[in-house]
């Protein structure tokens, strides 16, 4: 009986991992997190739109250094708690979720719009402040911010 219970168990789990690696078996490894092409648009009309679509979903946003869209909001109270501690979370050592895009020119008149996520632990803090990227398994909910995006340009 222990046998059978492990076999299942064991079948059910390279199930999951053959499912969530299919996701993005088709896209370069840079936009393996999250990613969509979107054709027909201008760089400022992505940016445009992916920064609407970011704010409204509750983020602030502002442009890196090399042109790169970046937006934070803080985490939620599991995102504290797994992320940065509880002795941290009560002493106000807040963890952010950090959404970095990128614009990227694939030719004929198409971009990528791709993105990675990262929990980021004792946000603000110059010292102890790092960022903790996300497995891509966990990029569904970004996924459909970028679908959103998308939409949006349609």
């Amino acid at each position: 009986m222990k046998l059978n219970s492990l076999l299942v168990l064991m079948a059910l789990s390279l199930l999951t991992l053959a499912v969530s690696g299919c996701r993005s078996a088709g896209k370069p490894g840079s936009a393996s997190f999250a990613s969509v092409v979107i054709a027909d648009k201008s760089d400022a009309e992505i940016r445009h739109a992916t920064t609407a679509v970011f704010v409204e979903a509750g983020y602030l946003g502002f442009t890196g250094a090399d042109g790169e869209l970046v937006f934070e909001k803080e985490g939620t109270r599991k995102n504290q708690i797994a992320h940065g501690g509880w002795i941290a979370t009560e002493h106000g050592n807040e963890t952010w979720v950090r959404v970095r895009a990128r614009i990227v020119d694939v030719g004929g008149g198409a971009h990528r719009l791709q993105c990675q996520a990262f929990m980021v632990p004792h946000h603000g803090d110059s010292f102890f402040e790092e960022e903790k990227r996300l497995a891509n398994f966990r990029g569904g909910p970004y996924q459909e911010l970028m679908d959103q995006v998308a939409a949006r340009l349609k």
